[in-house]
């Protein structure tokens, strides 16, 4: 049985650490998923290893949003805390996993679960992305049914997915169909995290912000999220070369695999002077890195 030497909270989503023997137990058992590859996961879900990930799904998008104009952009609330021990088991379980992989899920689940409730996924564990993608792979197969049928099209990473298409009517209705699934799987959209409408009115998703007519550019919270790392850097004793290739490192990561379509007028220049500026610090926006 798997057993665990410690839990806590934080940022809203549970953590284990595992004993050393459940350890193996757990990457013996993502290693057997995997490797078997049932459940089926879609290649429209690329947080799982081999689908390509961010920029795959970055990339993907913005290719499509000038045939497909209409999008809708989503994230589940409270996924990790909501999704069901019933419903993933059921899931596995029609997929035909082998008993004893199902009963290692199983206890992953109910193991870290001491109220009982049937509910929640800890956040950090080995097995935990891949479970997150096979949870919602009727999501997956309910839209892509649609995209065999009419000018629709869709990609997801973890639990952040958008749908293109090519008129409103078709995108009401594949939202429709998600909703339809979401109720089946228990989960539903968060409320604030959304987007519904034209494509040339810029999207927010991963971390990018797209736009048919433009190049990709990362998005004001991941920029936000750069200023705010920067300066706990900073207060920790970073000096200024540190955060020098912090930022560096940072702008790298953003642009690589995006080939044409990153903006090659957006140096990481600037990004370090918004670092300066929020951190307070008085130095020249071209100090040598």
């Amino acid at each position: 049985m798997l057993t665990y030497a410690g839990m806590w909270w934080a940022d809203g989503h549970r953590f284990v650490s595992w004993a050393a023997p459940s350890i193996d137990v757990i990457k013996g058992t993502k290693q057997a998923l995997e490797v078997a590859r049932v459940p089926r996961i879609s290649r429209s879900c690329t947080n799982v290893r081999g689908h390509g990930g961010v920029k795959r799904s970055v990339v993907f998008v913005h290719a499509r949003l000038r045939a497909l104009p209409f999008i809708a952009r989503f994230d589940i609330r409270s996924y990790y805390e909501t999704m069901d021990h019933s419903v993933l088991n059921r899931i596995i379980t029609d997929a035909l996993v082998p008993p004893k992989l199902v009963s290692v899920v199983q206890e992953y689940l109910a193991v870290p679960d001491v109220r009982s409730t049937g509910r929640g996924m800890v956040a950090g564990g080995s097995l935990s992305p891949l479970l997150g993608a096979i949870y919602l792979s009727p999501l997956d197969t309910a839209i892509e049914d649609l995209r065999e049928h009419c000018d629709v099209d869709y990609i997801r990473y973890a639990d952040d997915f958008i749908i293109m298409a090519r008129t409103r009517f078709l995108l009401r209705r594949a939202i429709a169909r998600m909703h339809q699934v979401l109720t089946d799987l228990r989960l539903q959209v968060h409320p604030d995290k959304r987007f519904i409408g034209r494509a040339e009115r810029g999207c927010d998703f991963l971390g990018f912000v797209l736009h048919p007519h433009r190049h990709l550019e990362p998005s004001p919270v991941s920029i936000q999220r750069l200023c705010e790392r920067a300066r706990r850097l900073h207060e920790h004793g970073a000096d200024h070369q540190r955060l020098r290739r912090y930022v560096h490192h940072w702008h790298l990561w953003f642009t690589s695999g995006l080939g044409h379509l990153a903006d090659p007028t957006t140096h990481e220049t600037r990004y370090w002077q918004l670092v300066i500026e929020h951190c307070g610090l008085d130095l020249p926006v071209h100090l040598p890195a």
